[in-house]
C-alpha cells in the first residue's frame, strides 16, 4: 500500500467517526412552545407625541373664459309669436362663439354648458382637431356646415391615427 492510500484511509476513517458522533446525540431539544406568547411580558401602548398643526388650503377652481358672463339688469324681451323665430332666437342664445380670452397655448377652449351650440372656425387645407369626451358627438344636418366644401377632407380619427 502506498503512502497516499494510507493517508487517504486515515482521513476517511476520522471523517466517518466524526460524522457518526454528530448524528448520535443524547441532548434533547428544549421544551419551548413557539406558538404561545411569553407569560410575563404584556404589550402596553405608549402615548403618541402631539402632532404639529398643518394647514391645508383647498384649491379653488379657476373659471374658464366665458363662464363668468355679466348678468343682464333689464327684463328679458318678450318672445316672438312665430315658432321659427323663437327657435332661431333660442339657437342664437345658445351659440358659443370663440373669444380671444378662450385661447390657452394656441388651443381654443370652450367652457362646457348644457345645451350650448359651439362654433368652430376653420380653414380649408388646415388641420383642425376637435377633441370630444366619451359620449359626445357632432350633430347637425351634416358633418360640417361650410361654404366651400370642395377643399374639405373630413375624417374620423381614433387615438391620433386615421
Amino acid at each position: 500500500m502506498t503512502p497516499f492510500h494510507r493517508s487517504a484511509s486515515a482521513v476517511l476513517l476520522v471523517s466517518a467517526t466524526a460524522l457518526a458522533g454528530c448524528a448520535t446525540t443524547s441532548a434533547k431539544p428544549p421544551a419551548i412552545r413557539y406558538d404561545d406568547p411569553p407569560v410575563g411580558i404584556a404589550a402596553t401602548l405608549a402615548p403618541e407625541p402631539p402632532r404639529a398643526v398643518e394647514v391645508v388650503t383647498i384649491p379653488e377652481p379657476l373659471p374658464l373664459p366665458g363662464q363668468l358672463k355679466p348678468v343682464a339688469d333689464s327684463a328679458p324681451p318678450s318672445e316672438p309669436a312665430d315658432p321659427r323665430r323663437r327657435i332661431g332666437a333660442a339657437n342664437a342664445a345658445a351659440r358659443v362663439q370663440p373669444v380671444r380670452d378662450g385661447f390657452l397655448n394656441a388651443i381654443q377652449q370652450y367652457p362646457w354648458t348644457q345645451g350650448a351650440l359651439y362654433q368652430v372656425y376653420t380653414a380649408p387645407g388646415q388641420v383642425t382637431d376637435i377633441a370630444l369626451q366619451e359620449g359626445e358627438q357632432l350633430v347637425g344636418p351634416g358633418p360640417v356646415a361650410a361654404g366651400d366644401t370642395v377643399r374639405w377632407i373630413i375624417g374620423d380619427t381614433v387615438s391620433g391615427s386615421g
